[in-house]
């Protein structure tokens, strides 16, 4: 059975035996083998293991076999498994040599034992080892065996001892026992065992035949040893697709025997089974079997072979006859398992002419063999295509094509004419002929022309070398006065004859002949064919004179038609190829029955005759068929030469009447005997009129005919066999290429006489010669299919002839037959011709049972199939296809027509185009015919039928349907796209229909009409008048969006998701329009007027929108320790930076600092650090230097200063950034280039890279839409001096570029403690324009900041402003009161500036501000002078600009506070009048307190009050603070920073409590390791157990201040002794008491804890106030501004001593309840709750006025008319009047709405409502 459970694990151990009694509990189950229980017994550790080298000798079942394998043997279930223990170490005998050095027996082992006896082994122990070893042993356990009393034993190296062993048993059971050894190097146990005999067979316990191939057999042998003292039975048991013999044996004990195991895969798949072996005694089977298990693996895999190269056509060519050709290729096995091919071919009738070097094989895994195929053919004109198919039982099957064409030599001759002209009698003439072989082989060729005729040529036969050519001499010599002609056949092995024409003209002094022309050949000829050849020239010239013919430039033919019917030759002519023509023209020479003149015998055999005697003579019969007169002219070979000649006819000269036959007599006249004669005799016969050129007409001259019997005799004794003749033939077999039906092809083969003496030959079939005279009208008439020509012959000594063999079938079937050829007549000496030739009928046959079906296809489309012809025959078959005129626009077929080899095929491709949704049966005709067709004649299904061809029929089936594609999405939204970056969508087009579509996408884009362009009704148009559609090409970069179409087709119910890329380059909403139309195939046939139609309409599509976008990053915030945004936004230019980072394609004339040409960083691997770099960035832009971040200022040594940046990316579209480093940007040179000299710049830079002065980390991120990135930026001051470092931020997408680019100077300074800095903002100043003819111009300032550790005095020369003055008629343009100052380290000092424009133009002047002992800077002042807008319609908004964002992102690690928002902006504000909002300060701790306090400076203390002002946060609590900012002295331009100083106060106090212990402990002169505890205590009260704090108190006095602006605790000039007491008094109120100054904390001890430093929170106030009048006129909305109104009366403040006086508290509280009681007791108010009750709430009517007051409308003329009728508004209006016209009423109202609003912020603040829920509504009844 086939299992893939994993395998058994071994099984638990028993337990030890016990005595006599309870032996039972030591045995074994009944169904368990020896083996088996020896098995259990080394489980539990008390006998040895065997050798690894060993097989094992037992196998175990899974547990179910294992279950199902006892139940079958019926034996009881095994014991229960006890607790495992541990194995002991019974190490094999190699193991213990090289463990403990000891070589002993692995066991020992007793049997053949019987109870009550005593038996002994010696167990000998030697030590192996170079050492003396002491060796000490410990008994067995049990009592069965007893060993002497153990002693230690010294063993010296290769020492032995030998221990007895003695078993004593008691019963037959087996017994497990060990023998536990002490030796120097460790402990080991021998098990002692005795077992009773048993049933043990050993097999390995596993097969594995890993991979094998599919449907072959694998085998495996292993050997089966009876290893027991028993003789076993056994079964094997395996099942499929494993097969085992022999299946069943009988073992004699120590005998074995070979198994073997098959595995054959039925498929590709993993194998697991088990084999079962059951053995014991056969007599007791059932009580003694036992079972054991084998597990056997296999793999079946599939093969697979491939040809290297792909190529499965090998094409030989043209190959000689005679010779070969190989062509190889390389058999890969590409599979796993080795691979066994066979060679065959898949048809009957093969071409014996391919031969491969193997046609079967194993190819082995991964390898590959190579397989050489032979070509050779065995025929000229062959043509061979053969199929063969390599085969694999487990796998693929490979096709290859053999093609290849047998050719023979091209041999021709130089001229085909030799014209001899006149010659005299009994003279000789010569000529030159020339015969060339243009092959590269040699060919043999023969002139049929006996050497002493009329016309000879001196090497009538021979061999031509390969491309070479061979000098003939021909010459002519005659006696009789007549015209002579002769055509010569030339014979050319393997190749088709040539004929040449010999013409000459005798003459001598009494007779002289008409010259003979060339032309008069070719016309004689057209006159035979023309039917004239029965008739003389007499009757010609008769007939011409009559019109009956007619001449036509020498061509006679008849006037009548019907004439030329009628006497048409009817001559019998062989149907050959062209390529056999002229072998044709020579197998049927001088027969049929249109000849002029015939030879009725055209072979003469004397037989043997003896010159002795007088031989009979022969009849030779010549016929003269026509109505002329002629003259016949015997030549015998060797008269003109005088040479005697055996053979001579009579008369020699004779006339031949019209339609008469003459007989001549033929003697024979031998001169040697035994030998053989042959000769072929000339007879020259020609009309008697043409013997004289006086009777000759040219048009009528006939050519005379040449007759040439052959005659033979020999002179041997009759009955006796000559001599034997040495024959070579060119092959015995003779395989002619295959012929169709009715028609003959030819073939030569080469007789060579290789002897001394003649050979006379004469070819035979079964009844006797074969032909007559070489072809006879009964071949055509069903006569033998193969006939000879010459079929007899002499061969003479060393010369060799040509036979042409002549194939000609009647049917379609195999040909084949035996010639025989026997020499000088005698049967003992004869070759036989094996001929075999086929004839055939052609035949196509289409590989899709003569049908084509097609799928439905959209109308309108056009879908193909290609289908495979077969051409079954071999020969060739031309084809035409025949397209019915009313489906030549439907469906076509290509090729039309054409030429199909023999048993080849060709590949033909359907076309079909419906016109409309129906189902088609198209019957298209195919005519096909061995010969060629004329193309130019049209087909006509009227006309009759060709019989010469063949017909065969096409059913093409197909179904018309109309196609549609839909989208989906109908509209896809792009939403946004980053522009000059590609986005990608999906885009799902679904073809719901039942064909398939061809389809072409047309996009337009769609341009939405402005308003103006709307129609003056306006009305709403439709789409098409709307929308503007411009067709655009389907390219994302010249239309921006592109639609990747993989292919033009869309399946029928099928979807295809196609991916739309977007690119655009502009910010705008782009709407496109997709259409499609359904096309035909792209690939349509060329003339078959299926493409020929218009392509179809667009049809609607879907709508793609996308909105081009550009990136948007912005530095939303941005903090360092100590410094306010305000200042950091100024030093960082981050305005500037965030205006170009939002810039839009900059261009050089408005992009300052951008890199918008030239080569960027990462494409040149250069950095613009070079000066000349910067002016091709910038200087022809006209603009100012990149952008400036300035890091300060800042004493050497202090620790670095960082500077925390967050970038925001407030666009829609990711953006990735990057900070590029002068360093990042090199390259790293090869070492043998020159870098060059380095600038003193670049070195520079170097130097601050390689130190490290400026880090940024990260330097590069990707951000998504709405994400943030910290950046900090780290300023070292390790190195003193100014330093400047250009670094290039980079965005890598979003602009016409590939990247945008801005180039940053880091600017930073570390100076030393004594070196003054004064900082300013750039070299120019640009005030606010301000309008010309403003009355009171604003206030601006301008800020000088000391970034030096020591305090500084400047001075300003104002000089300069008279001069302005002077030529501005006088007018203070720029004003300053401010000439000098002191500012203190880190301070900052605002100077009040007046710019008062007088016209529309620019200003600016030059002030020098010269600090003291210090340089002096030129500051240029400028500003602007705008038109005055006054007269404008007034703004709905007074908002006032302010770029920098109000809420703090980032969070610093020392920041224990947050202000809900950094920056008010109050706008506009009108002076006088007061403004609010609300500020709330959160503590971030969540363990400590936190205090806080406003520290509002000097000259807004009048103008800014927060409420409260100070106070303490416990952990995560807020407080919300009242700002009201009222600008009461004139208009300024407000920019300016509140501090408020927030300080830990559970750090302060821990503080505050060591510095007390320390002082206490120096008062009290305690040692300093009272300290220990203090510092613990320290360390305990560090809020959230954090790192100490970040101020270093030793360098302090290094560190930059705070720039708190206006700040007391930071100014540099006093400004009274009021404003010191005040600060006083604020520090006294903020800091805790303590009794040690800083210097004393320091001096105290070095471990005292730095003091706390307060943290700095600065909330920007930001507003322009402005005067009435303007704010009127410029803004409405003037009256929603509360006016605080002073009153009349003097307002007493609170710290006044009349409020502090207790008897004023007693008579101000005794007042106020006396009055309080007289307004409770008068009746008016204890009526006014019954009132209420009745009058409209909330509307507070009674205080209603006609006007606002304080921006509160308090009167509604709507409600006022609602109110009830009865009520007396008369009496109450002055009343009203009255009490709203106070000033203290208005103040009062204002305060009630702002406590009320502050409240309600305030339990908002606590959670104590919810103020994004609706709240109630009182409405009103």
């Amino acid at each position: 059975m086939i299992s893939t459970d994993p395998p058994l694990p071994p099984p638990p151990s028993l337990p030890q035996p016990q005595q006599q009694g309870d032996s039972s509990a030591t045995q074994p189950p009944p169904s368990l083998s020896r083996a088996s229980a020896s098995k259990v017994s080394n489980a539990g550790g008390l006998a040895g293991s065997r050798s690894k080298s060993q097989s094992r000798s037992t196998g175990f079942l899974n547990p179910a076999q294992a279950a199902t394998a006892i139940n079958a043997l019926g034996a009881p279930p095994p014991l229960p498994r006890p607790p495992p223990k541990e194995p002991l170490p019974t190490p094999n005998r190699h193991d213990r040599r090289l463990q403990f050095g000891i070589d002993c027996a692995e066991m020992v082992h007793f049997t053949h034992w019987e109870p009550g006896g005593e038996h002994v082994k010696q167990l000998i122990v030697k030590n192996v080892v170079m050492k003396t070893q002491k060796i000490k042993y410990r008994l067995p356990q049990t009592r069965y065996f007893s060993m002497e009393f153990p002693e230690t034993i010294t063993l010296s190296a290769g020492m032995n001892w030998t221990i007895p062993v003695t078993f004593r048993p008691v019963a037959k059971e087996n017994y497990h026992d060990v023998i536990e050894f002490t030796t120097s190097f460790g402990k080991f146990y021998v098990p002692v065992k005795a077992t009773l005999p048993e049933h043990v067979l050993e097999f390995p316990d596993a097969i594995d035949f890993q991979l094998c191939p599919t449907r072959e057999t694998a085998r495996e042998t292993f050997v089966l040893r009876n290893v027991g003292e028993l003789a076993s039975s056994y079964e094997w048991t395996i099942p499929k697709p494993f097969s085992i013999a022999p299946k069943s044996g009988h073992l004699m004990p120590g005998c074995e025997c070979p198994v073997t195991i098959d595995f054959k895969p039925a498929n590709a798949s993993v194998f697991n089974a088990t084999a079962v072996c059951t053995f014991g005694d056969r007599k007791q089977w059932d009580r003694s079997k036992a079972a054991l298990s084998m597990n056997v693996f296999g793999i079946g895999k599939y093969s697979f072979l491939a040809i290297e190269g792909g190529n499965h056509n090998f094409d030989f060519g043209e190959v000689f006859v005679g010779k070969s050709l190989e062509k190889r290729f390389v058999l890969q096995n590409h599979s796993a398992v080795p691979a066994n091919f066979r060679i065959q071919q898949p048809e009957g009738d093969p071409d014996p002419y391919f031969e491969f070097s193997a046609l079967s094989g194993t190819v082995p895994s991964g390898k590959s063999t190579v397989i050489t195929i032979t070509y050779a053919p065995a025929a000229a004109g062959i043509l061979s295509t053969d199929y063969f198919d390599i085969t694999t039982i487990s796998g693929n099957t490979v096709r290859i094509v053999c093609t290849g064409h047998g050719a023979g030599p091209r041999v021709t001759l130089n001229t085909s004419v030799v014209n001899f002209n006149d010659v005299q009698a009994t003279t000789t003439v010569t000529r030159a002929l020339f015969v060339q072989n243009h092959s590269s082989t040699v060919a043999f060729y023969q002139f049929l022309v006996e050497p002493l005729s009329v016309f000879r040529i001196d090497k009538p036969s021979g061999n031509i070398g390969p491309n070479s050519s061979v000098a003939l001499t021909v010459k002519f010599s005659a006696v009789e006065p007549i015209n002579y002609y002769r055509r010569v056949y030339c014979l050319v092995e393997h190749q088709d004859a040539l004929t040449l024409d010999m013409v000459g003209t005798c003459y001598n002094d009494k007779r002289r002949p008409a010259t003979f022309l060339l032309k008069q050949i070719d016309n004689y000829r057209d006159r035979k064919r023309n039917g004239l050849w029965a008739y003389g020239p007499e009757q010609l010239e008769e007939m011409i004179k009559t019109g009956t013919i007619t001449c036509n430039d020498g061509l006679l033919q008849w006037a009548n038609q019907a004439q030329k019917d009628l006497h048409r030759s009817k001559s019998i002519r062989d149907s050959s190829y062209p390529e056999c023509a002229v072998g044709s023209e020579f197998f049927y020479e001088n027969t049929g029955d249109s000849e002029p003149v015939t030879l009725v015998d055209t072979y003469v055999d004397f037989g043997s005759c003896s010159r002795y005697r007088v031989i009979e003579s022969q009849c030779i019969r010549v016929s003269n068929n026509t109505k002329g007169k002629m003259s016949c002219v015997w030549i015998m070979p060797g008269e003109l030469a005088g040479q005697p000649s055996a053979f001579s006819v009579s008369p020699a000269v004779s006339d031949i009447l019209p339609r008469s036959t003459v007989d001549f007599r033929v003697s024979f006249r031998p001169n040697v005997d035994n030998s053989i004669y042959g000769v072929q005799l000339e007879c020259f016969v020609y009309f008697k009129s043409m013997r004289n050129f006086r009777l000759v007409n040219q048009e009528t001259f006939t050519p005379p005919w040449c007759l040439t019997p052959l005659v033979t005799g020999n002179t041997f004794t009759p009955g006796e066999d000559s001599f034997i003749p040495k024959i070579d033939f060119g092959g015995q077999r003779l395989d002619f290429p295959a012929c169709h039906v009715d028609r003959s092809v030819y073939r030569t083969i080469r007789v060579s006489n290789t002897g001394d003496t003649p050979v006379q030959f004469a070819v035979l079939d079964g009844a006797g010669v074969l032909g007559q005279g070489g072809g006879t009208p009964m071949a055509s008439a069903g006569g033998a299919a193969f006939t000879v020509k010459p079929r007899v012959g002499v061969l003479h000594r060393n010369e060799s002839r040509l036979l042409v063999f002549r194939f000609s079938p009647s049917e379609q079937r195999i040909f084949e037959q035996t010639l025989k050829c026997a020499f000088n007549s005698s049967a003992s000496n004869t070759h036989e011709f094996h001929m075999k030739g086929v004839g055939y009928f052609p035949h196509i046959n289409f590989g899709t049972d003569n049908t084509v079906c097609f799928k439905p296809t959209c109308v309108g489309s056009v879908a193909k199939r290609s289908f495979t012809a077969r051409n079954t025959s071999k020969i060739t078959v031309n084809f035409q296809w025949r397209i019915p005129r009313q489906y030549a626009t439907i469906v076509s077929i290509e090729p039309t027509g054409g030429k199909m080899l023999p048993n080849s095929s060709m590949d033909f491709v359907c076309t079909f185009a419906p016109n409309g949704p129906r189902n088609w049966i198209i019957k298209l005709p195919c005519s096909y015919s061995h010969v060629a067709k004329d193309q130019n004649v049209a087909y006509d299904l009227n006309s009759s039928p060709d019989t010469t061809s063949r017909r065969a029929t096409l059913s093409v089936i197909g179904q018309g349907a109309y196609g549609r594609i839909d989208a989906k999405p109908q509209r896809l939204d792009v939403s946004a796209v980053l522009v000059n970056s590609i986005t990608e969508r999906e885009l799902i087009l679904s073809n719901p229909t039942a064909c398939d579509v061809f389809y072409q996408l047309e996009i337009t884009r769609r341009r939405i009409r402005n308003e103006e362009d709307a129609g003056e009704d306006g009305q709403e148009r439709s789409h098409e008048e709307e929308d503007e559609e411009v067709v655009v090409p389907n390219d994302v970069r010249e239309s921006g969006v592109e639609i990747m179409q993989r292919s033009i087709d869309l399946p029928a119910r099928s979807h295809q998701a196609l991916r739309v890329r977007v690119c655009l380059t502009e910010q705008v909403q782009h709407e496109y329009r997709v259409y499609y139309r359904l096309e035909p195939h792209a690939q349509c046939p060329i003339r078959t007027g299926i493409c020929e139609e218009e392509t179809s309409e667009r049809q609607y599509l879907c709508d793609i929108s996308a909105l081009g976008v550009h990136p948007l990053i912005q530095v939303s915030d941005i903090r360092c320790e100590g410094f306010s945004k305000t200042n950091l936004w100024q030093l960082f230019s981050l305005e500037r930076f965030n205006s170009l980072l939002t810039a839009v394609d900059p261009s050089p004339t408005d992009g300052e600092g951008v890199l918008g040409a030239g080569p960027h960083p990462d494409e040149a691997n250069c950095f613009p650090t070079d000066p000349a770099a910067y002016a091709i960035s910038y200087d022809t832009s006209g603009h100012a230097s990149p952008v400036t971040f300035d890091f300060g200022g800042t004493p050497v040594g202090c620790r670095p200063t960082v500077y925390h940046l967050n970038l925001r990316n407030s666009g829609v579209v990711p953006v990735e950034w990057v900070y590029y480093f002068p360093n990042d940007l090199e390259i790293e040179i090869e070492r043998w280039a020159d870098p060059g000299d380095y600038t003193e710049e670049q070195i520079h830079h170097n130097f601050i890279t390689d130190n490290g002065l400026f880090l940024i980390h990260p330097k590069r991120g990707w951000l998504d839409p709405g994400e943030s990135v910290h950046v900090t930026m780290t300023y070292s001051h390790d190195h003193a001096g100014h330093h400047k470092l250009p670094v290039v931020f980079k965005l890598k997408n979003g602009t016409t570029q590939s990247s945008k680019e801005i180039i940053l100077h880091f600017d930073g300074s570390s100076l030393p403690p004594d070196v003054k800095c004064l900082h300013f903002q750039g070299t120019v100043h640009d005030f606010n324009p301000v309008e010309i003819g403003t009355v009171d111009p604003p206030v601006q300032t301008y800020q000088l900041m000391n970034r030096g550790a020591t305090q500084l005095e400047y001075t300003m020369d104002l000089s300069l402003l008279k001069d302005v003055k002077h030529a501005n008629h006088d007018v203070d343009i720029f004003d300053c009161q401010q000439t000098s100052g002191v500012i203190a380290p880190g301070a900052i000092e605002n100077i009040k500036w007046v710019f008062n424009p007088f016209e529309c133009k620019q200003y600016e002047v030059d002030i020098p501000i010269t600090v003291t002992d210090g340089p002096t800077q030129i500051i240029t002042f400028r500003g602007e002078g705008v038109e005055n807008i006054m007269h404008t319609q007034p703004s709905q908004s007074n908002s006032y600009r302010d770029p920098i964002p109000a809420v703090q992102e980032l969070v610093i690690p020392e920041q224990i506070a947050t202000l809900s928002k950094e920056r008010i902006n109050f706008g506009h504000v009108p002076l006088g009048v007061t403004v609010r909002d609300l500020i709330v300060v959160t503590n971030t701790n969540s363990d400590s307190d936190v205090s806080f306090k406003w520290l509002i400076p000097d000259d807004l203390e009048r103008s800014l009050k927060i409420q409260p002002a100070s106070g303490l946060l416990q952990p995560l609590e807020s407080r919300v603070c009242k700002v009201a900012f009222s600008p009461l002295v004139r208009p300024e331009m407000y920019l300016v920073d509140i501090a408020c100083e927030i300080m830990d106060e559970t750090q302060l106090g821990a503080y505050n409590t060591a510095r007390d212990v320390i002082e206490t402990a120096r008062r009290e002169g305690r040692p300093l390791s009272v300290m220990e505890p203090i510092q613990q205590r320290r360390d305990s009260v560090r809020p959230g157990g954090g790192p100490p704090s970040a101020h270093d108190l030793s360098k302090v006095k290094y560190r930059t201040l705070p720039p708190i602006p206006g700040n007391k605790a930071v100014a540099a000039a006093p400004t009274g002794k009021k404003g010191d007491d005040r600060e006083k008094e604020r520090e006294r109120d903020a800091r805790p008491s303590s009794s040690l100054s800083v210097c004393s904390e320091s001096s105290l001890l070095s471990g005292l804890p730095a003091a706390p430093q307060p943290l700095h929170l600065f909330l920007a106030l930001v507003a322009r106030s402005r005067s009435i009048e303007e704010c009127r006129a410029l803004y409405s909305g003037y009256d929603g501004f509360f006016h605080e109104r002073r009153t009349e009366h003097q307002i007493v403040p609170l710290d006044h001593s009349a409020f502090t006086s207790s008897s004023t508290h007693e008579m101000i509280a005794s007042a106020l309840s006396s009055i309080l009681d007289d307004v409770f007791q008068d009746p008016d108010v204890q009526d006014l709750p019954d009132k209420l009750r009745t009058d409209p709430l909330p509307y507070y009517a009674q205080i209603a006025t006609s006007r606002p007051v304080n921006g509160i409308d308090l009167w509604n003329e709507t409600e006022a008319t609602a109110a009830p009728e009865g009520r007396e508004l008369e009496e109450d209006d002055q009343i009203v009047t009255d009490v709203l016209g106070i000033l203290e009423f208005h103040n009062l109202l204002e305060t009630v709405l702002e406590g009320t609003l502050y409240n309600l912020m305030q339990e908002a603040n606590l959670d104590e409502f919810d103020m994004t829920k609706t709240q109630m509504k009182v409405l009103q009844a």
